[in-house]
């Protein structure tokens, strides 16, 4: 493919043939099931449900939506996860899962949307989000964003999230 420029980390979608920078919103967390004692550091795993301000993304974008993550130093791209947002009227919200994809049960898995990105370059991983989802609202929560660091063990905190909105 072309040459790619030196883009900073972040989230990028193709829009007319160049990478288009998408502005992190910003997520409010709550935990659901039992709150997270000290004494685990936050360990424990249970759902964690993330509110978006506003009923929809300011990007708008048709299928299929070529992404394009630029992940900070050590970063894999499937440390990343795509998630639908289900959209209230002030907000969207979505349920994530903490302590690794690998054990959780079905409900925490409902907005968690597969993926496979190939890496173009070093830090730089492209993906395509599948036709098949339909119109709606979507985004991607960059690892660490739920408070699943030691640092943030507490029953709220903020993390950032990447959004567009798909439209048939």
């Amino acid at each position: 493919q072309n040459a790619k420029p030196a883009l900073e980390i972040g989230l990028y979608i193709k829009k007319a043939g160049e990478w288009v920078e998408i502005a992190p919103e910003v997520v409010n967390w709550k935990t659901g099931g039992t709150i997270k004692s000290l004494a685990s550091v936050g360990v424990v795993k249970k759902d964690l449900n993330g509110n978006v301000d506003g009923p929809s993304s300011r990007n708008s974008v048709k299928t299929p939506v070529e992404i394009l993550l630029v992940t900070p130093e050590g970063v894999n791209a499937t440390e990343y996860q795509l998630l639908r947002l289900r959209v209230n009227k002030d907000y969207r919200e979505f349920r994530s899962v903490t302590g690794g994809i690998l054990n959780q049960r079905s409900g925490s898995m409902r907005d968690l949307i597969p993926f496979e990105s190939k890496k173009v370059a070093p830090r730089h991983f492209e993906f395509v989000v599948p036709a098949s989802l339909g119109a709606g609202e979507y985004g991607v929560l960059p690892p660490g964003a739920g408070g699943s660091s030691t640092t943030a063990a507490v029953s709220s905190s903020y993390g950032k999230m990447f959004t567009f909105h798909i439209v048939e």
